[in-house]
């Protein structure tokens, strides 16, 4: 560094300052990703316990409330958050015009899988239901193979396969684990085993849609459509095929209440997780729903899984997990 003629600084270039500004740079590149990919994974492993919490007040609504009447408690409070969000944030909750049909079909889609998975929720340990839902990462894998192009190998294959015996292992059928078909207890079993499978199966043609339209739509929009689809095809249904139950006391307001608050607030911290933690460990962290939902059914509303069950969702787990690493290890290839 030296003088000019007005008594300034100049900067003296030499060949070893730009090598030595670009490894600083690097450097600092490095840790930037790496704090922000760790602060995604706190945001992910926080979506989890949202997500498992609401599911833990949804088990607890079920003795007082109609699956439906649920769906349609959290859509509202989900919608109303929704618009609240993107008024704030100066965003057209209707989205860009060219998405919106696919906004529509993904709102849809969410809100059909949702209602089976509250129903399942009502009916299955809570740790029984969640599993057989998180064969939706699969169920997505497959279906973006077939409809959006995307590569499934020979080793997601195989982890589909096993994730699927999981499944097997959780929902215990009858004709496999014996017992009578006809009792009531084992058909509203397979019933809710049924829901929980199609409610997944909806989940990933959701998801799949979300990766159509990319970034083509902020998440809070996709709040919104979620929450007023939910909310318009929820209340007809309640009525139609259940019975409305007013709520009393601040109790039972509460537990609906909080149904679509930790739902919002877990949809938020989960699409800001994805932005920042990479796919592979970000799986990983959303994995937590399960290990939530079996520390809730044991230590909240003592529902203790037998060794099909854990087994099942040890699998379930595991092949999910190593999908989503290999694609992590994947996109960091190329």
């Amino acid at each position: 560094m030296s003088n000019n003629n007005n008594g300034q600084q100049e900067i003296v270039i030499n060949e070893s300052t730009p090598l030595l500004q670009t490894e600083q740079q690097q450097r600092q590149q490095r840790i930037q990703n790496a704090k922000s990919e760790a602060f995604g994974l706190i945001l992910m492993t926080l979506s989890a316990l949202a997500f498992s919490t609401m599911s833990l007040f949804v088990k607890l609504s079920g003795a007082s409330f109609a699956s439906f009447e649920i769906v349609a408690a959290r859509s509202i409070v989900q919608a109303a958050l929704g618009l609240v969000g993107c008024y704030m944030l100066g965003i057209n909750p209707l989205g860009k015009p060219g998405v919106r049909k696919w906004l529509f079909v993904r709102g849809f889609v969410g809100s059909t899988g949702l209602a089976l998975f509250f129903y399942s929720i009502t009916q299955l340990p809570l740790a029984d239901a969640t599993v057989v839902f998180f064969l939706s990462p699969t169920f997505t894998a497959i279906l973006a193979a077939l409809i959006l192009r995307e590569a499934f190998t020979f080793f997601d294959g195989i982890c589909a396969t096993l994730c699927m015996v999981g499944a097997i292992l959780v929902s215990k059928p009858t004709f496999l684990f014996g017992g009578d078909d006809m009792e009531t207890g084992s058909l509203q079993r397979a019933l809710a085993v049924l829901a929980a499978l199609v409610g997944a199966l909806m989940a990933a043609f959701a998801y799949v849609t979300v990766r159509k339209i990319g970034k083509g739509a902020h998440f809070l929009v996709h709040t919104v459509y979620f929450g007023v689809i939910s909310t318009v095809t929820a209340i007809p249904m309640l009525f139609a095929f259940q019975e409305y139950v007013a709520p009393e006391g601040w109790k039972e307001y509460g537990m609906l209440l909080m149904t679509g608050v930790l739902a919002f607030i877990g949809q938020c911290l989960l699409n800001n997780g994805l932005q920042l933690a990479p796919a592979g460990p970000g799986t990983l962290m959303r994995m937590n729903d399960v290990a939530f939902a079996f520390a809730f059914g044991i230590l909240i509303l003592h529902e203790y899984p037998d060794v099909y069950s854990v087994t099942g969702a040890l699998l379930v787990v595991g092949t999910t997990v190593a999908m989503g690493v290999k694609k992590w290890f994947k996109s960091k290839q190329q």
